[in-house]
């Protein structure tokens, strides 16, 4: 993020510091302290539903302006647009330094038809799982990289939830998450993009206190300006406490034959609480 992105979030946070504190997923005001910097930001915890999330918080208006024009990570694919040179590479290696999600959604729905990928950016996460056999679309707000996509590797991407037609089998997203104004959106979502029994998968940054005990560093640097959430696993078990659901951390990699164990009935949860990321799946 850079010096000027810094420092404006700095000043918004300051304007805002007396703002009400309030959970941005079940408005619930039983919170508690986790973690504070900057002076004026504060990582809280919803006592009722568990979210872990940043105070103040960003206006839904402010946050669509933004990442419409605005958000940028330094020298990461998610915004870096590449030039007509760099793009025919990753396209004839098949984008090698992503991670492929193909291999979990297929280890869960062998069968799986339509696939969503929510918050796929210029969809290079598309390209890829379509490289791998997986009929997938995506989802992006921000139009210039929906329309990047769509020009340059010839994907779908849908930019307006009004566009979004028919169901889905698989919705998955990849670290949007943690970035959203209202979770309980994306899960209303789901529900009306899914068939009937159809799967939830988010994946996003681990905010358990095993994790913090770990790597204290980067626990404490993961939340604030571009993370507003940090989701954790008793957030998550919450949040579909009643559909079967299967939750996981882990460090990018899960194992494929755990998750063609599980049997999309039942609610369990990962035995290890340390991992980088967090996985959650849930039967919608």
């Amino acid at each position: 993020m850079s010096l000027k992105l810094k420092a404006d979030y700095w000043l918004r946070s300051a304007l805002n510091v007396r703002q009400e504190r309030r959970c941005p997923c079940c408005g619930g005001t039983d919170l508690r302290v986790v973690d504070h910097k900057y002076i004026v930001t504060w990582l809280l915890e919803c006592r009722q539903c568990h979210l872990r999330h940043r105070h103040p918080k960003d206006a839904p208006a402010w946050l669509e302006r933004f990442y419409q024009k605005e958000y940028t990570v330094d020298t990461h694919m998610i915004t870096k647009l590449p030039d007509a040179a760099a793009m025919e590479k990753l396209k004839a290696e098949g984008f090698p330094e992503l991670r492929d999600i193909s291999p979990y959604i297929k280890a869960l729905r062998p069968q799986a038809g339509r696939v969503l990928d929510y918050g796929c950016s210029w969809g290079y996460h598309v390209f890829k799982m379509r490289g791998a056999g997986l009929d997938a679309e995506g989802f992006e707000l921000s139009r210039p990289r929906a329309a990047f996509g769509q020009r340059t590797l010839g994907v779908t991407i849908h930019s307006d939830p009004a566009a979004v037609q028919g169901r889905y089998d698989v919705i998955s997203s990849s670290h949007v998450i943690e970035h959203l104004a209202s979770i309980p959106d994306l899960v209303t979502f789901s529900r009306a993009h899914l068939v009937p029994g159809g799967l939830f998968m988010a994946f996003c940054p681990n905010g358990s206190d095993a994790y913090r005990r770990r790597e204290p560093g980067l626990f404490h640097v993961n939340w604030g300006s571009l993370h507003p959430n940090y989701l954790h696993i008793p957030f998550a078990r919450h949040l579909f406490r009643e559909a079967p659901h299967l939750i996981l951390t882990g460090d990018w990699t899960y194992d494929t034959a755990e998750l063609a164990a599980w049997d999309q009935r039942s609610q369990r949860v990962g035995t290890r609480e340390d991992g980088k990321e967090l996985l959650i799946i849930a039967v919608l």
